[in-house]
């Protein structure tokens, strides 16, 4: 195997292990919020088994707090399944503004840890490139976590999805980008590796602070 190869395949297990650590502590967050709600609601029962009156309301409230929590816990097993499921085709056609909005889905959690928000701008209509949907992710959520590590807390990342003539990008905004090209060799040898595999190159353009990954059609 060569060293490309070992790395991308190293990356991938790391990206997968990473984020799928962080999907289940949002898991686990949902569900202690509906077993607190739920231990509420038996506090209610026993006090009027004690004869004690209790306002409708308060059920009520209780209730859709854990219905609340039911929703979010959904949306992150959801999400759970279309990470996990974008390792079944080794290549296939994909909608860039689709796989975009999951990048930001699964990379919330880091980016609100780091007090910095995260806004995903997908470009107007469908936008279909050919590559492999997984290592892509991977690509895309290392470059999203180098940029977080050189951001500001109260600061914005943008992840916009655009087009170049016939390629499409995803562009990283509002970066510190006398920061990022200060913080040693980028892209790494990972992320070379990544950017050979999904047949793409990125560039950073200080001025405007982005950075550009741009994807050739294969």
């Amino acid at each position: 195997m060569s060293p490309g190869l070992t790395l991308v395949g190293q990356s991938g297990l790391t990206y997968f292990g990473r984020t799928t650590a962080s999907i289940s502590h949002e898991l686990k967050n949902a569900l202690a919020i509906i077993k607190e709600n739920a231990g509420l609601l038996g506090d209610y029962l026993l006090m009027m088994e004690k004869g004690m009156p209790i306002d409708p309301a308060r059920f009520k409230t209780v209730a859709g707090r854990i219905e609340d929590q039911i929703t979010r816990a959904d949306g992150i097993i959801k999400n759970l399944n279309r990470f996990a499921h974008s390792v079944d085709d080794p290549v296939k056609a994909i909608d860039l503004n689709e796989t975009a909005g999951l990048l930001g889905v699964l990379s919330q959690r880091e980016a609100a840890m780091r007090q910095i928000a995260l806004q995903v701008i997908p470009q107007e209509g469908t936008l279909t490139v050919t590559t492999a949907p997984y290592l892509l992710l991977n690509l895309l959520g290392r470059c999203l976590s180098i940029c977080l590590q050189h951001m500001g807390a109260g600061k914005t990342l943008s992840v916009r999805v655009a087009k170049e003539g016939d390629k499409a990008c995803i562009v990283f905004d509002a970066l510190d980008a006398a920061a990022l090209a200060s913080a040693g060799s980028f892209p790494g040898e990972s992320e070379s590796a990544l950017l050979s595999a999904v047949g793409a190159d990125c560039r950073l353009d200080g001025n405007q602070g982005r950075l550009i990954i741009t994807l050739s059609n294969r």
